[in-house]
């Protein structure tokens, strides 16, 4: 689907998740339990579905954000018996974060700016050379953390769908994951994952040596 900046809000409630990005067209599952989510989501639902998905940098005193994230829609929701949410956030297009706006709720709302990131509206045609290789280190990544594949899945998505689903699976650090969200092309994020990949693979290698 095509779609035009000018539709996109330049005012968004903000998910701050600790060690979540969402990436476009990629796919987040979440369930939320906390009272600010609750009502942020139950007023969403009122209006476009558009979300802002931000990590937390710990780094920083007071839980502050990282600079980018990704715009989001609520494609999927159900409420449990206690209230809570379980939804699933579709990714649309990265933005900058600009001015955070004062506001009567006990959630972050902040202006944006998506120019930086305006091709993620178009879909971009995959590198077979960076494919070959970033499907290389997911078979010796999974090896080495001994984790089952299936790998006729695997090898039937695309590389933008693959990368998101490392991204929730691969217990990468918020700073490798903000990395992977601020490549700014596809071509540019399969690069940072296999690099990532091979770092964990060798982390994993060496844990193993030292096993008796």
């Amino acid at each position: 689907m095509q779609f035009d900046l000018k539709q996109f809000p330049t005012e968004l409630a903000i998910l701050d998740l600790p060690g979540m990005i969402l990436l476009p067209r990629g796919h987040l599952p979440l369930h939320l339990t906390e009272n600010k989510y609750k009502l942020l989501i139950e007023d969403i639902l009122k209006s476009d579905r558009y979300v802002g998905v931000v990590q937390t940098d710990s780094r920083i005193e007071g839980e502050k954000l990282f600079r980018s994230g990704c715009l989001g829609k609520i494609t999927t929701f159900s409420e449990g018996d206690n209230g809570d949410y379980f939804i699933i956030v579709s990714g649309l297009c990265r933005f900058n974060l600009s001015t955070p706006l004062v506001t009567s709720k006990p959630y972050l709302v902040h202006s944006v700016s998506y120019e930086t990131f305006s091709f993620d509206i178009y879909e971009e045609r995959e590198n077979e050379t960076e494919r070959e290789k970033l499907l290389n280190l997911v078979k010796a990544y999974f090896s080495s953390a001994n984790l089952l594949a299936n790998w006729d899945e695997i090898k039937t998505a695309s590389n933008e769908r693959l990368i998101s689903s490392l991204t929730l699976l691969c217990p990468f650090d918020p700073e490798e994951k903000q990395a992977l969200l601020e490549s700014p092309t596809l071509i540019e994020r399969t690069r940072m994952m296999t690099a990532l990949l091979e770092i964990a693979f060798l982390r994993n290698s060496q844990t193993s040596w030292f096993k008796h």
